[in-house]
């Protein structure tokens, strides 16, 4: 179930039509709480439905009803499906094909005709009017209650099912299943709905105050675990010497991106956080990594979700949000994670990189301008983008785990996601020139023996100037990222393409395995492409293996595209 928290902010806007505001303080009251299990609900009365038997999200999202969300009745009075309610238009074709005419009852004074209807969720007490075609999107976990004036007769919510299928259910009984504040829906509850009443009592006179009844939609069972993804071993020759270990990264897509506008395509509450976190870190666990980059983790949530869920499976990290302020709230912003498994490494040294401070570094120190000029502000201009990157040293934690004649017992790993939009390639290439180069200041500081992982979300396919500078240590004078059309509005960022360079020998732990990158590691109605990478130092590091990105028969069999039911980020 879902509410709003207000803040002061809400206090100083409009109330709505129908609202209403106490002129005085509400007297001092305590709260009670009571939920209901209802009694097992048919949400189609075709029997061929899968509805009818299963509850998992994925058979209740959009695109397993055909992208409608619509709930068809059948209105002929003639028709053995008379008031008979179906999931969707495909159902209702289905069952029409079985349908018979039923002739009337000369013994009705209504003429209204006696026929057996097959089995439905919407009965003879269903409230909709004979005639109509009820359409809804669907909310498989609630609906909002209705505020009504008289405390002594609540009445039950009216959204949803309930307003398609009417209350004819409620002659069943409900059995009350939890007196708390907050109840978590298990097992049992899959194919019912929940019921809250909500009571608050004067603490003084122990007076009814004002008394709410909620009732939910249809309680979802949670989703399937995530598929296997087996490992695919690279064609090498020779036993891999060395300490080995496991790393993943991932794009989480935060919570203030994942909006109906941006995935119209994905159901709403399948866009929630509440949801969406689950699939996500059973999809983590199920990798087993050794060490996680993450990127898109909101701020709150890495506060209270994903923090304490990594540490409860024996993870340690740091964090790093983007440098501007939160978007509205505290914590709606976003930013990396980085996580390593306790008993394989311990943290030797954590830094963090802002590109903003770069570029203004960039800017005074080396160009000499004026921040504060019209070239200064300019130059900070294109390149300000609050991204960020983080830098950790880890090392192994057992000294058993080390080799006996490879005394390499630390890894740098970093973990970064570059700015996304498409039309700002020079930008991406700084940032990524910037990194490199920061990396080679604190790599070679620490000798040329410490091996480098690179991992996160560059927003770059590989035809990019960024995949060049990653993996030839330079790009060519012709590519276009390089010469990007400049003007009044648009500085000219980058250095002489000569002198964009580094020293590292990169390569990329799935072109080394697989023979090419991914297909796709961002899979969207918009884009199909590959953005994530991880890339390793070739001179002390060797991939052994990679897992495969699933196919789009697997990315699209739950979803026109990502997120989707079975996977949450995109």
């Amino acid at each position: 179930m879902y509410g709003k928290k207000l803040d002061d902010r809400d206090l100083e806007k409009p109330l709505a039509a129908h609202s209403k505001k106490c002129r005085e303080p509400p007297p001092a009251h305590e709260f009670s709480y009571r939920w209901f299990r209802g009694p097992p609900v048919e949400p189609c009365a075709f029997e061929g439905c899968p509805r009818r038997t299963s509850f998992s999200p994925h058979d209740w999202s959009m695109h397993a009803l055909g992208g409608t969300g619509c709930s068809l009745q059948c209105v002929s009075t003639q028709s053995s499906l008379f008031k008979c309610t179906f999931c969707n238009s495909s159902c209702f074709v289905s069952a029409w094909k079985t349908q018979y005419t039923v002739a009337k009852d000369r013994g009705s004074r209504s003429g209204t005709p006696v026929h057996r209807r097959a089995a439905s969720f919407g009965t003879d007490d269903d409230k909709s009017t004979d005639g109509s075609v009820a359409s809804f999107r669907r909310n498989p976990y609630s609906d909002d209650g209705s505020a009504h004036s008289n405390p002594g007769t609540p009445r039950a919510n009216s959204g949803g099912y309930n307003n398609l299928y009417g209350d004819g259910e409620q002659k069943e009984e409900w059995l009350e299943i939890s007196r708390d504040q907050l109840y978590i829906p298990n097992g049992e509850d899959c194919g019912r709905k929940l019921k809250l009443e909500a009571a608050a009592y004067s603490s003084e006179t122990g007076e009814l105050l004002m008394l709410r009844v909620v009732k939910t939609d249809i309680v979802l069972a949670r989703a399937p675990d995530p598929i296997k993804r087996s490992l695919v071993t690279a064609k090498t020759t020779g036993a891999a010497g060395g300490a080995r270990f496991r790393i993943a990264t991932y794009n989480v897509l935060a919570e203030i991106y994942a909006t109906q506008q941006q995935y119209p395509y994905c159901d709403f509450w399948a866009l929630s956080w509440d949801y969406r976190f689950q699939n996500i870190l059973r999809e983590i666990m199920d990798a087993s990594p050794d060490v996680v980059c993450l990127q898109e983790v909101q701020a709150d949530h890495y506060e209270n979700h994903l923090y304490a869920a990594m540490s409860e499976h024996g993870y340690e990290g740091v964090y790093k949000q983007k440098t501007r302020q939160s978007m509205g709230l505290a914590g709606k912003v976003d930013g990396c994670a980085l996580f390593w498994r306790r008993t394989k490494f311990v943290l030797i040294e954590s830094y963090s990189i802002e590109f903003n401070e770069l570029a203004q570094r960039q800017a005074t120190q080396v160009m000499g301008l004026n921040p504060r000029s019209d070239d200064g502000v300019s130059f900070l201009n294109r390149l300000s983008k609050d991204n960020i990157a983080q830098l950790v040293v880890l090392e192994l934690a057992q000294p058993s785990m080390r080799s006996s004649r490879d005394q390499i017992n630390q890894i740098c790993i970093a973990n970064t996601h570059l700015y996304s939009n498409k039309d700002f390639p020079d930008v991406k290439l700084w940032q990524t020139w910037q990194l490199l180069q920061e990396l080679e200041t604190f790599v070679l500081a620490r000798g040329t023996q410490l091996p480098l992982m690179i991992c996160g979300d560059f927003n770059s396919t590989p035809d990019t100037a960024v995949y060049d500078l990653l993996s030839r240590q330079t790009v060519h004078p012709g590519h276009p990222d390089v010469n990007v059309n400049t003007d009044d509005s648009i500085p000219n960022i980058l250095p002489d393409a000569m002198n964009i360079t580094h020293s590292f020998q990169l390569g990329s732990a799935y072109q080394t395995v697989m023979g090419d990158e991914p297909k796709v590691t961002n899979f969207t109605t918009n884009f199909k492409g590959v953005l994530d990478y991880i890339w390793y130092s070739a001179q002390n590091l060797r991939p052994l293996s990679a897992a495969p990105i699933p196919d789009e028969a697997i990315l699209t069999r739950n979803g026109e595209a990502l997120p989707s039911t079975e996977f949450s980020s995109d």
